[in-house]
């Protein structure tokens, strides 16, 4: 069984002065990623950073304060140790709102505050996908053929995006 990776860019482009370049992620690509490619092979999830539940509450934030944050374990996740959490159906709701990492409060110290920076999706034991916030990109990993051809599946506009991790790696090298 060949192993894949694949990185979900929105509108990638390879040629030119600036290559490559992407855009943002909107709502709809978020959201139909997630319902149709990523909940179908991701039970459980980690954000960058968070090894405790308490790291998602600093300061006596409680933006998290509603979701249902079931603890599987600790893992390590592109060189981070981080608690794996089940994703459960309340999470899920979460997740498909894109900007649910982003909230604006009134405070002296935090403004536009980030609980993440990377998020990770994990089926069983393995890491699957890394969601980078900064960059709007999802990188998936190590997919088995089974998982890549849930690919095909989805909508055109939304499949195009998804690309070999090489053919992205071999334009950054020829920039």
């Amino acid at each position: 069984m060949a192993l894949h990776n694949k990185l979900f860019l929105i509108d990638l482009n390879l040629e030119g002065p600036n290559a490559p370049s992407w855009d943002f992620m909107s709502d709809e690509y978020w959201q139909n990623v997630l319902d149709n490619f990523v909940f179908k092979i991701a039970d459980s999830f980690a954000f960058a950073g968070v090894s405790k539940t308490a790291d998602l509450f600093p300061k006596g934030l409680d933006y998290f304060s509603d979701w249902q944050l079931d603890i599987i374990e600790l893992v390590e996740a592109d060189d981070d140790i981080v608690c794996k959490f089940n994703l459960n159906d309340n999470c899920k709701k979460h997740f498909r709102k894109f900007e649910f990492a982003v909230h604006s409060f009134e405070s002296k110290e935090f403004n536009d505050y980030y609980e993440f920076d990377q998020l990770y999706f994990f089926s069983g034991e393995r890491l699957v996908a890394i969601y980078i916030n900064h960059e709007s990109m999802i990188d998936f990993l190590d997919l088995t053929d089974d998982e890549t051809v849930l690919i095909e599946a989805l909508e055109t506009h939304i499949k195009a995006s998804f690309v070999d991790s090489a053919v992205f790696t071999d334009a950054f090298k020829n920039r």
